[in-house]
């Protein structure tokens, strides 16, 4: 593995990996921490993380030169679809639900990460 690919896209993968892993604990699995009555903030730190690390792997990646000169818009684009495919797959999971609210909360941690992204963009590594 190339340290220009564990330091640009690795992490966006990563990310995706977790939340998908998460997303696949039944509810009653899930623990009942206190940190977890703050729902709809996690979504918003979990995306924010997620959206930044794909917009930073989109701009530095090479094979396809149409997403790294848009990568805030695609990769705004593709955070949205996995947010919308993370709560579609909790439809699926035991004990889950799939709430509008939570999309909302990853929506607003994409564009959170993407503002920070345009304003301050990054380097490759």
């Amino acid at each position: 593995m190339s340290k220009s690919f564990a330091f640009n896209q690795l992490p966006a993968i990563v990310c995706a990996v977790a939340i998908f892993a998460q997303s696949s604990v039944p509810g009653e699995k899930i623990p009942p921490f206190e940190l977890f009555s703050h729902d709809k903030l996690i979504h918003v730190g979990i995306y924010f993380v997620f959206a930044f690390a794909l917009l930073h792997a989109l701009k530095h990646q090479n094979r396809f030169p149409y997403l790294a000169e848009n990568a805030l818009l695609s990769g705004m684009f593709f955070a949205t679809l996995y947010a919308i495919s993370d709560e579609t797959h909790q439809l699926f999971t035991p004990n889950r639900a799939s709430e509008i609210w939570d999309l909302n909360a990853d929506l607003l941690g994409i564009a959170l990460a993407a503002l920070l992204f345009w304003k301050f963009p990054t380097k490759k590594l």
